[in-house]
């Protein structure tokens, strides 16, 4: 009952982060609990289903088969098509980013105040770190950081630099340099608002969705909160359906777009080299044969 006068009175606060402890320097809010349960997770889960492989045991089984067809499928499917050789150079960045984003939007999904009992300072234990604009914000910047430090280690500092001219005469310099330095930015910021928003957006329409159903109670009584309340609950089951598929979908968005952003600053290296091979005969098989 208290969610849904919760949710009636403002849904903002269904996914608001809240403080749970506060003393002195030391604040522990809602959101900060929920990433450091979803890295114990992590820590935990990966361990256990990796030992079997230190022990001899390859042919996967039982729940070993769903992680690594996930591993599996970022790994080839996603990553190496636009990495290329330095996969598994980044491969465990990627894992680590996906992993760490799903496991914090599926535990938003769960309602672990009703769950757990745990209540601090008033407030129950739980919600979605994912939906917290600092979260996003600092996952976007250390994969900002990573793929800059990827780009000048492929480079070298000068050729980094020469790509602020984006491939234009030295004369563009003035209005190139600043696009290209727009552009380097805003791909952060799209990491961060798009799992932000997307993460944010279902779980205040399921809050609006409950405070009808209160708001119908108050209004037409006890037969209106019915009526009303039958709809929402299908609306809100086919919502956390979609939830579910908006968890992994963000999850893989960011890591896709991550490697997609690494592989334009590195994999292009390789590229030059091949086609400069190619122009110099080394792509051609008599030319091989000569050397």
């Amino acid at each position: 009952m208290t969610a849904v006068l919760l949710a009636a009175s403002d849904p903002i606060a269904h996914v608001a982060d809240r403080t749970l402890f506060h003393s002195g320097w030391l604040v522990v809010t809602n959101h900060m609990v929920m990433l450091v349960l979803a890295g114990l997770l992590m820590l935990i889960i990966f361990p256990l289903i990796t030992r079997p492989y230190r022990q001899g045991r390859l042919v996967p089984t039982g729940t070993r088969n769903l992680f690594e067809a996930i591993l599996m499928y970022l790994r080839e499917d996603v990553v190496r098509p636009v990495l290329g050789d330095d996969t598994d150079r980044f491969i465990p960045f990627i894992w680590t980013l996906f992993f760490f984003i799903l496991f914090n939007n599926l535990l938003g999904l769960l309602p672990l105040e009703a769950l757990t009992g745990l209540v601090f300072a008033g407030h129950g234990v739980g919600g979605t770190a994912t939906a917290n604009i600092y979260v996003t914000a600092t996952l976007a910047i250390i994969a900002f950081l990573v793929i800059q430090a990827a780009g000048i280690r492929a480079n070298g500092p000068a050729r980094y630099l020469s790509h602020f001219l984006g491939g234009a005469p030295i004369y563009m310099a003035p209005v190139m340099v600043v696009v290209e330095f727009i552009g380097m930015l805003v791909k952060p910021f799209a990491l961060c608002i798009r799992l932000f928003a997307n993460m944010s957006a279902g779980h205040i329409m399921l809050a609006v969705l409950v405070g009808f159903v209160a708001a119908a109670a108050s209004a037409m009584g006890t037969a209106g909160g019915v009526a009303v309340g039958i709809p929402v609950v299908l609306g809100s089951v086919a919502i956390m359906c979609l939830e579910l598929f908006v968890a992994f979908l963000q999850a893989y968005i960011f890591a896709f777009l991550t490697s997609l952003f690494i592989g334009q600053l590195v994999v292009h290296e390789h590229e030059e080299h091949r086609e400069e091979g190619e122009h110099h005969g080394e792509g051609n098989p008599a030319v091989r044969a000569a050397h």
